[in-house]
C-alpha cells in the first residue's frame, strides 16, 4: 500500500492527512488514477509515464498544496504543478490540475476559484 501525507499549507499553518493508496486505476493512456483513504478519500489523475516517475502500490509520497507558489520547487519536489478549485460542496472539493482532476473528500479551507499549487514528492 503506498503511504501518501497530504500537506496543508494555510495561513501559515500546516494541516497534515495520513493516507494509503487503495488502488492504481488505468485510465485511457497514459493517464492513471491514484485512488487513496485514510484521513480523507482522495482521487487524482496523472500521466505517470510522461513524468518518468514510477508510482506503486507501495510508493511513498509527499503531496503539498498550498496557494503560494513555492520558489524552492525545483529542489523540493518530484511533481510541482498548479490548478483551479472549480468545485466545493459537502466535504468534497475538486482541483482541476490542466485537466486532471484531483479530489479530495474533505471540506478544506479553500474557495472555488483559488489557484492552487501542488507539490508531490515521492519518497520511495
Amino acid at each position: 500500500m503506498i503511504r501518501l501525507k497530504l500537506i496543508f499549507s494555510i495561513l501559515g499553518a500546516a494541516m497534515e492527512l495520513n493516507e494509503v493508496v487503495t488502488d492504481v486505476v488505468d485510465l485511457s493512456p497514459p493517464l492513471k488514477r491514484l485512488l487513496l483513504d485514510g484521513d480523507a478519500k482522495v482521487e487524482l489523475e496523472l500521466p505517470i509515464s510522461l513524468l518518468n516517475i514510477n508510482i506503486s502500490k507501495n510508493t511513498k509520497i509527499i503531496v503539498n498544496i498550498d496557494k503560494n507558489k513555492d520558489d524552492n520547487y525545483k529542489e523540493k519536489y518530484t511533481v510541482y504543478m498548479w490548478g483551479i478549485l472549480y468545485h466545493k460542496g459537502g466535504e468534497s472539493i475538486y482541483i482541476s490540475i490542466g485537466g486532471l482532476i484531483l479530489k479530495i473528500n474533505k471540506d478544506l479551507p479553500f474557495n472555488i476559484g483559488d489557484k492552487l499549487y501542488i507539490g508531490l514528492k515521492i519518497i520511495s
